[in-house]
């Protein structure tokens, strides 16, 4: 899972012992391995990162975002598919409604 925990906290002056002593950890040997993406960072962290750079999730985690929006495009498709050959009920009929529209912001967004 690449990201830009490290990029962002370079562009200030804070260390990441600094960022593990705010998070009560014992040494920053993990979250190190965070954000050098040897590790998936716990939400603890993400959300920490998130409050600290007043930087979105969505740009920490960039690199993910991008491929999770194009393994959730590829699929859906398929999903439409499947439910357009079952019976058509009204709740059918709705999440095949929702995911036409998620695929139409999807790729607004790739």
């Amino acid at each position: 899972m690449r990201n830009l925990l490290r990029t962002y906290r370079k562009r200030t002056e804070l260390l990441i012992n600094d960022i593990s002593y705010l998070l009560s950890m014992k040494d920053s040997s993990m979250l190190s391995r965070c954000e050098r993406s040897w590790r998936k960072p716990s939400l603890e962290i993400i959300f920490t990162y998130n409050i600290l750079f007043q930087v979105s999730i969505e740009k920490l985690f960039e690199n993910e975002m991008k491929n999770t929006l194009r393994k959730i495009a590829e699929n859906i498709d398929p999903l439409i598919e499947i439910l357009t050959k079952q019976d058509l009920t009204k709740k059918v009929e709705a999440r095949i409604l929702f995911l036409q529209s998620l695929k139409a912001l999807i790729n607004t967004k790739i």
